[in-house]
């Protein structure tokens, strides 16, 4: 296996191959490097972002019975 290092930018989730390097009809593999780390977002930290927006929401506040709530949305299932 060669290895062939460049650098660049990921512009609108694409990454532009040098120029030399775009008639090759090759299988590769990519390994992305960050100088930064904290520039990548996790899915756990969408997640966590996701539940703490929920929690100031205040998203079940209308809600004056529960439990006949959620029996209304286990009906719409059937």
């Amino acid at each position: 296996m060669n290895a062939v290092e460049f650098s660049g930018k990921i512009e609108k989730g694409l990454i532009k191959v040098p120029d030399e390097y775009q008639n090759l009809e090759e299988d590769v593999r990519v390994i992305m490097l960050f100088d930064d780390a904290k520039k990548v977002i996790s899915k756990k930290d969408i997640l966590r972002d996701a539940l703490s927006k929920m929690k100031s929401e205040k998203m079940f506040a209308t809600i004056d019975n529960p439990v006949l709530w959620q029996k209304t949305i286990r009906d719409e299932w059937k």
